[in-house]
């Protein structure tokens, strides 16, 4: 049978190969820490990382390292049946980890592996966990009995509680170089948008992670770009209010738009403090940020900064917002910051 996690233990993206060597020489070596954090931006691969090294782990009869996905192993894996695999994450897109789905492990690791080998779970995003399910998991990690392995994954800039972090080892997969990541987005898109500025666009927007940059195309995430900054700009001229945007902001992406704006702003200080539009991380808007830094208080800047930097962080901390009053309130801000003087 094949399926997604057996085909994803076979292959690596380009730029994985030397973490997967490090890896690899650790288990060869019989070094490999019983808790690993696999580090990086979002859209690096580092789930397709994980499982292929928990295939390697699981697997009978491993060739030059990897696993053979022939043994019985290999096989209740590709079925999604291993009995000594478990993979967690949130039940839904934007939750937390909560304590309950960590117990459900507990007693599976607490048990002899059924496959006479070694025990693995995968948690898919460690800076979800909520703080009653990480203290629930630290027990597990200072006492993970014999060939159990978890391997945590971990999304640059989200923190992982210290108490989970100390108990295991970092291990960061690193953006790769901008030609490689060009070069594979550019064989993943449609041929009417495979171009470079539309490549190099999408990368920057991504952070340099190329499947992030596969899905921001996919979901269409520079038109919603586009569309904030048009939005944006009428409220600085008046043309649109402030309740008016917030009513068709509070149910997008919030996090990824706070992401944008955060760097439009640090551009736009930049901007104030040096005058020069050679530095900007967004070249394209370098008109707009211009207009906004002739008219704008520094001290009016730095302060609509802080709060969306903080509502930015209690989204990431999965706190219940009012997501169109916090919307409403940070783009108020917005339209009073060309009206603060210079």
């Amino acid at each position: 049978m094949t399926t997604e996690l057996s085909r994803l233990s076979l292959n690596l993206y380009p730029w994985q190969q030397d973490q997967w060597q490090h890896v690899n020489h650790m288990m060869q070596q019989q070094r490999l820490p019983h808790a690993l954090i696999i580090g990086g931006v979002p859209g690096i691969g580092k789930l397709t990382f994980a499982k292929r090294l928990a295939a390697a782990l699981l697997c009978q009869k491993l060739i030059n390292g990897n696993a053979c996905n022939q043994c019985k192993s290999c096989q209740l894996l590709a079925a999604n049946s291993h009995p000594d695999y478990k993979l967690m994450q949130p039940e839904e897109a934007g939750k937390a980890i909560l304590v309950d789905q960590v117990r459900n492990i507990q007693h599976a690791m607490a048990t002899t592996a059924q496959q006479g080998g070694a025990r693995v779970v995968i948690i898919n995003g460690a800076s979800d966990l909520n703080l009653n399910a990480a203290n629930a998991l630290l027990k597990q990690l200072e006492e993970p009995g014999d060939k159990s392995y978890f391997l945590l994954l971990h999304q640059w800039p989200k923190a992982v509680l210290p108490t989970v972090r100390s108990r295991c080892q970092l291990l960061d997969i690193t953006i790769p170089a901008p030609e490689q990541a060009l070069k594979w987005l550019q064989h993943q898109l449609p041929d009417d948008d495979n171009s470079n500025d539309i490549a190099e666009k999408l990368l920057q927007l991504a952070k340099g992670g190329p499947l992030k940059a596969l899905q921001l195309h996919a979901s269409k995430a520079h038109e919603l770009r586009h569309q904030m900054l048009v939005q944006l700009t009428a409220i600085l001229r008046g043309k649109e209010s402030a309740v008016q945007v917030a009513q068709s902001w509070h149910k997008e992406p919030l996090e990824q738009m706070f992401s944008w704006w955060i760097e439009w702003l640090n551009d736009l200080i930049k901007l104030k403090m040096t005058g020069n539009t050679s530095h900007l991380a967004n070249p394209d808007i370098v008109k707009l940020l211009q207009a906004v830094a002739k008219r704008s208080n520094i001290i009016a800047t730095y302060s609509l900064l802080e709060k969306l930097t903080q509502q930015l962080n209690f989204i990431n901390q999965r706190r219940n917002l009012n997501t169109q009053l916090v919307c409403e309130e940070l783009l108020d801000q917005w339209y009073l910051l060309v009206r603060s003087g210079t």
